[in-house]
């Protein structure tokens, strides 16, 4: 069953009990609902459509996908009368990275054999906003946990949606690790905040947010400092996985255990463009000479 939360007066945040804690927000309003993202698996996300329509006797207006992962996209198709908001490298990334992923998923989930892809049609660059009912939501794009990353402030309520910029343990694989040290310290001079909603996580309160965003920093620095080296050294991979993630102040329990192995897949992937860019620059140098 999905944890519920009430945050504040009109947001209520949905828990993944099935999945690394994945949360979705619900913004109400007289005129209708925004939800930002969807859960995993479409008979999590039914229990938001039974709430909208049978507890607060409303539906959705509209839907803001903060990403293009599966794990926040897939129960959009749910709410069929809702416009679909996302960031323009979001409707690219669905049509060829989602969308495959989804064909090949299918195939051993039954869970999943009804999903069906929705792509935003509302798309935003930088910043925007979507006003209803006397709720303003200010879009901004947050890249580094991935390119089309977006987060999203509820400016009345005070409450930030940070996607997947900000989650139990920074990961950074498929996006830029420089973008996302930009991305969280943007998070940290953000707007006045009553409450922080993660990606995927517990939800942060006022005086929380810059001890772990600071936490956050501090591991992506670690993290950077310690592939460097091994770099330098030349050492190999066990040199390179020998960092622990605990070592980086990440509890190895975070998300449910996930932690240990994102935090690995950080270091390959670090590694691995560190490398590329390192044969890249010598090649060039060469043919200078």
């Amino acid at each position: 069953m999905v944890l519920r939360e009430r945050i504040s007066e009109h947001t209520y945040v949905f828990r993944s009990n099935m999945y690394a804690k994945v949360n979705a927000g619900l913004i109400t309003t007289p005129e209708g609902c925004i939800l930002i993202d969807t859960l995993p698996y479409p008979e999590e996300t039914e229990e938001i459509v039974h709430f909208v329509r049978r507890r607060l006797r409303s539906n959705v207006k509209y839907i803001i996908l903060t990403h293009s992962h599966a794990d926040h996209v897939y129960g959009a198709y749910l709410f069929p009368e809702a416009d679909v908001i996302g960031h323009l490298y979001s409707r690219k990334l669905l049509l060829t990275q989602t969308r495959p992923a989804l064909t090949k998923a299918r195939q051993t989930n039954p869970a999943l054999a009804d999903v069906r892809l929705r792509l935003p049609a509302i798309l935003m660059e930088k910043e925007a906003a979507v006003r209803l009912g006397g709720a303003t939501l200010i879009m901004r794009h947050a890249p580094g946990h991935a390119p089309d990353v977006i987060s999203v402030y509820y400016r009345e309520e005070k409450v930030l949606f940070a996607s997947d910029a900000m989650m139990s343990i920074p990961y950074f694989v498929y996006g830029d690790i420089n973008d996302l040290r930009r991305t969280l310290r943007e998070l940290m001079e953000a707007s006045p905040l009553e409450d922080l909603v993660q990606g995927h996580g517990d939800v942060l309160l006022r005086g929380e947010v810059k001890t772990v965003i600071e936490t956050h920093l501090a591991y992506l620095d670690k993290l950077e400092a310690h592939v460097d080296d091994v770099i330098a050294r030349r050492l190999g991979k066990e040199a390179l996985l020998s960092l622990d993630v605990g070592e980086c102040g990440i509890s190895h329990i975070a998300l449910e255990g996930l932690a240990p192995r994102l935090h690995r897949e950080n270091l390959i992937a670090l590694y691995t463009r560190k490398i590329k860019r390192l044969k890249q620059s010598q090649t060039k140098q060469k043919q200078a000479a």
